[in-house]
């Protein structure tokens, strides 16, 4: 006698059950990693410099080096204390960043010199077929895009798409520019306009803009090759401006605030840290006061703040755990307590790292 279908149904449900708490705990185990990176702070770090690269692409090279300057410092001592050879990988992605600067550089200069002879300028007008084309370059404030129509080999029109510079030059001061291009019919540079601030910048990227969409319409225009424009677009940018330099300024300064202030409350115990006063009360009631030129426990509670638990580690011999820190300070704050929350937030991140457990004890 054949089985009845409803009889597998308790089997499927099974299946169903047991294949949804294998999702469940994978997508648990993968929140459980993310939240132990994103608590890393050399995680962060990349994380704040790659949305300030995408944000400000002037900025890119700046940036480059203070990362490359910053995981040096960082390594090398770890090199100096554990033998860490994360330092040699870093050597080695900068020997290929030079190397990509070499290839790219070579590329330019042939693009550049291969450009004299066949740029848009003045009688290069000639070289440029008929039709309307778009261009872009960057002014005082970001970047102006033009359109530029070109018939029998004279510009009959330039169309300004986007000027973010209207707050600096108005629109009405470059219209004696746009009415001298196109009764020359050319490319030509004309007499400055007002000085008015960052007049040079926009009128520069008003004519490279022109000079763009010019070139799109000569055949085999010299251009820079696909590697040259990922590279320059990725690690090079464009130089930067003192608009670029102000922001990087400002957002040092809130990453300072912020990223310390993070850093204690995404770790447990340490939260405390937030609220010391600086008042070096504690200095007073403790009985050591000072120990490897770090006041005590004033320099703990600091040291915890910046995330440097190791240090912490390092100088919590010297703590004997009489509590008068405690007593004396304005918040209540406790050395003990600093330095056990400091101790088990190493002890996390030398078994993310997978030291062995003697390691962890004589550490």
């Amino acid at each position: 006698m054949a089985e009845r279908p409803e009889s597998n149904i308790p089997m499927r449900k099974t299946e169903e059950t047991a294949v949804w708490g294998r999702q469940a705990a994978e997508a648990s185990r993968a929140w459980t990693v993310l939240g132990e990176a994103l608590s890393t702070r050399g995680v962060r770090l990349t994380i704040y410099l790659v949305l300030t690269a995408a944000l400000f692409p002037s900025s890119r090279f700046i940036l480059l080096v203070a990362l490359v300057l910053s995981l040096a410092v960082v390594w090398g001592r770890e090199l100096s204390r554990t033998g860490s050879r994360k330092i040699f990988y870093l050597a080695a992605c900068v020997a290929i960043l030079v190397l990509g600067y070499v290839l790219t550089r070579a590329d330019v200069v042939r693009v550049d010199e291969a450009r004299i002879s066949t740029n848009p300028w003045g009688n290069g007008i000639s070289l440029v077929a008929d039709g309307t084309y778009q261009g872009e370059a960057w002014g005082y404030r970001g970047p102006i895009r033009v359109e530029v129509s070109v018939r029998d080999h004279r510009i009959t029109d330039i169309k300004t798409l986007a000027y973010p510079d209207l707050i600096s030059v108005k629109d009405s001061v470059l219209g004696p520019f746009r009415e001298a291009l196109l009764k020359a019919g050319r490319l030509e540079r004309p007499a400055l306009p007002p000085m008015y601030r960052g007049a040079e910048q926009t009128i520069e990227g008003y004519l490279n803009a022109i000079e763009a969409a010019l070139g799109k319409g000569i055949p085999d225009y010299p251009r820079y090759n696909a590697f040259s424009q990922v590279f320059l677009a990725a690690f090079i940018g464009r130089a930067p401006d003192r608009v670029t330099l102000n922001a990087l300024a400002i957002l040092f300064a809130t990453f300072l605030v912020f990223e310390y202030t993070l850093q204690s409350m995404i770790t447990p115990g340490t939260g405390r840290a937030i609220s010391c006063y600086n008042c070096a009360t504690c200095v007073g009631a403790c009985p050591i006061k000072e120990a490897e030129g770090v006041q005590m426990p004033m320099g703990l509670v600091l040291l915890t703040r910046l995330g440097d638990y190791e240090r912490v580690m390092e100088l919590s011999k010297y703590c004997v755990g009489c509590g008068r820190c405690a007593a004396k300070c304005p918040i209540g704050n406790s050395g003990p307590l600093v330095i056990a929350a400091a101790f088990q937030a190493y002890r996390r991140q030398q078994k993310g790292k997978g030291a062995s457990p003697g390691e962890e004890a004589a550490s």
